[in-house]
């Protein structure tokens, strides 16, 4: 069972780092927010939104296996493996830029997960 609950965190991260691209994607075309029908339409027909929404549902839909699993406190924090997912996806694919004090914390939980993931 730990290896279905490693390869399910590990679906999920992947899913939500997925998701983090896509959002990025998304809002480099579609621009500005506004409150109006054509900003609207532009947002729901955009496919990188539909992407964005797809991976957010089926990585909720796998995170519930891990919750169930791990109880609710422990599988949140290994869940946190989406939050690593997402500064790499967000540093790598889109070109954001992270602080040593913002790698140090992504360190830290990775660590964090490792220690978990073991019990």
């Amino acid at each position: 069972m730990a290896q279905l609950i490693w390869f399910l965190g590990i679906s999920i991260a992947l899913l939500t780092a997925l998701n983090t691209i896509s959002w990025g994607f998304a809002i480099r075309e579609i621009g500005d927010p506004q409150f109006s029908l054509d900003f609207l339409l532009r947002l729901v027909f955009n496919k990188w939104y539909v992407l964005a929404l797809a991976s957010a549902l089926v990585a909720s839909i796998l995170s519930y296996a891990v919750l169930w699993e791990m109880g609710v406190l422990v599988g949140r924090f290994f869940l946190s493996l989406g939050v690593v997912a997402t500064i790499l996806a967000g540093t790598l694919a889109l070109g954001e830029e992270l602080t040593p004090k913002e790698w140090a914390g992504v360190v830290l939980i990775i660590i964090g997960i490792l220690l978990v993931g073991r019990w």
